[in-house]
């Protein structure tokens, strides 16, 4: 039995150089709501306008850097990729600073995947939002777990998203964190606590289990989690899913080993009513809301899109909505 579900879980899984990358719907309008009391909530639809290109385009760079196989413990130096958006009238002499908000692609995507995919959907996406100050500034980083050639199954992926964040607090965000005007004084593990209120990260899928490892390693160096459609695997694959209650206990000790004041930290979490993994991700959700002193809805709440499927697709409105909560206009 457990074989076939983990073969239909993989059936239906979501599939320094500055190189620019080649960038019958009712109308209607929504507000996205910035004031989450309950810990179940419904996304808004994304504005019809905001899936065409806008007038003010930003731009996304790519940055190869070095790093280590984090994996293995080898040390043994490699490199890897990812893409920064950067948005309309970023200007290097400006004293502006940006929060930064770093997502992490599904099984069978690379870090290019998420400004090219639906025909540039999430580049038009930020374009829109950053145009209508729907958000404060933020550049977006994507970003990869993949080691050379992607596995095959999945969840064999696991360790990779497991070592992604040592890899991001080490090596990616000292990068793009001093190359461009963020809130990190400097770029030490110190800068880079002292600056973790201007930082975010997210993932669909696999991407969401790198996440979740984020939160249990590095709570430290991001204040915001944004797993989207996956549980988390600190205790094995699908273990948010079939062990919700050992998973909640789990994250709930490492997230109090870092001694946080007040619990400084949000976890925005959500799937589609009709995605494969949402009864995964919410199983999770609900163990951890019965722990309150660590995860009450001042600090998690869950935001499921009607009818959403497990595809790329479904990202938007997600960002759509979770974005002006995360780094709001104040």
């Amino acid at each position: 039995m457990i074989k076939t579900l983990l073969l239909c879980l993989c059936m239906v899984a979501c599939n320094d150089k500055d190189n620019s990358l080649n960038p019958s719907e009712q109308e209607y309008e929504s507000e996205v709501s910035s004031d989450y009391t309950e810990l179940l909530n419904k996304t808004a639809p994304v504005p019809v306008e905001y899936k065409q290109e806008s007038t003010f385009k930003g731009r996304v760079v790519q940055i190869d850097y070095d790093t280590k196989n984090y994996v293995d413990g080898t040390e043994e130096m490699r490199r890897n990729t990812a893409y920064v958006y950067l948005p309309y009238g970023y200007d290097d002499t400006s004293n502006q600073r940006y929060n930064v908000f770093y997502f992490v692609h599904g099984h069978g995507e690379t870090a290019a995947s998420f400004f090219q995919n639906e025909n540039e959907l999430m580049y038009k996406l930020l374009d829109h939002m950053m145009e209508n100050d729907d958000m404060a500034p933020t550049i977006v980083v994507s970003t990869s777990y993949v080691y050379g050639t992607p596995v095959d199954y999945y969840p064999d992926a696991d360790p990779y998203c497991e070592a992604l964040p040592q890899e991001l607090v080490n090596d990616l965000i000292p990068i793009v964190e001093n190359r461009y005007h963020t809130y990190a004084q400097n770029t030490n593990i110190a800068g880079i606590e002292a600056s973790r209120n201007h930082r975010a990260i997210g993932g669909f899928s696999m991407g969401a289990v790198a996440t979740w490892y984020a939160l249990e390693y590095t709570l430290n160096c991001f204040k915001y989690f944004m797993p989207i459609s996956s549980d988390g695997w600190s205790l094995g694959r699908f273990s948010g899913m079939t062990y919700p209650v050992e998973t909640a206990e789990h994250l709930a000790n490492a997230v109090r080993s870092f001694n946080l004041s007040e619990n400084d930290f949000y976890i925005w979490a959500c799937s589609g009513t009709n995605d494969v993994a949402y009864n995964r991700i919410w199983a999770q959700v609900q163990a951890m809301a019965q722990l309150p002193d660590v995860f009450s809805v001042s600090h998690l709440t869950f935001h499921e899109q009607e009818e959403a499927r497990h595809e790329f697709r479904s990202l938007a409105e997600y960002l759509y909505n979770a974005l002006p909560f995360i780094f709001s206009i104040t």
